[in-house]
């Protein structure tokens, strides 16, 4: 009968044994899942960011440039200066919509520095209508608003870099985001 039991008590630490192993498995996989779950939430969250950041500065850049053609072209010639005029302002509605993105992808800080970025593009436009609307290359208010209004873009665009590559921890991976030429 010690035998019965014994072998009987042996099974049932075998069992209890298995059930543990069993329990203590499923204890650490799911938080492995759980902790690969979250490193990939946080990664795709930072593609999402990184892209949207990108979209922004894409649609400054593109507007910015046609806006600069078409001041280099006012001084020549103002009737050839419009079609740049007008694609920079065709080109408008994407900073807009990109500041949008902004405002819903990233953190608070990057949604206001976008607001920024906007805002210096905008006063560049502003800057360019009474030269469009025939105003003096050589006055000089409208030559120091420019620049003003140059430098401020190019400030708040550095910012916004900067502040992109801190909360995407871009780290020495910034190519994307440098300032193009």
């Amino acid at each position: 009968m010690d035998q019965g039991l014994a072998a009987v008590f042996g099974a049932a630490v075998g069992v209890i044994g298995s059930a543990m192993t069993g329990a203590l498995t499923w204890a650490i996989t799911r938080t492995q899942l759980k902790t690969q779950l979250q490193a990939d939430l946080q990664r795709w969250k930072r593609e999402i960011r990184r892209e949207t950041y990108l979209g922004l500065l894409n649609a400054v850049r593109a507007a910015r440039g046609a806006l600069a053609a078409a001041l280099d072209e006012f001084e020549l010639n103002r009737e050839t200066g419009q079609p740049h005029m007008a694609e920079a302002w065709r080109l408008q509605p994407s900073v807009e919509v990109a500041r949008t993105a902004v405002h819903l992808e990233g953190p608070a800080e990057m949604a206001a520095l976008a607001d920024d970025l906007a805002e210096a593009l905008h006063s560049l436009f502003g800057c360019a209508y009474p030269w469009r609307q025939g105003s003096s290359f050589d006055d000089p208010d409208l030559t120091a608003n420019n620049r003003r209004a140059r430098a401020r873009l190019f400030s708040a665009e550095q910012a916004f870099i900067a502040a992109a590559q801190r909360q995407l921890d871009a780290g020495g991976s910034t190519s994307l985001l440098t300032r193009s030429p």
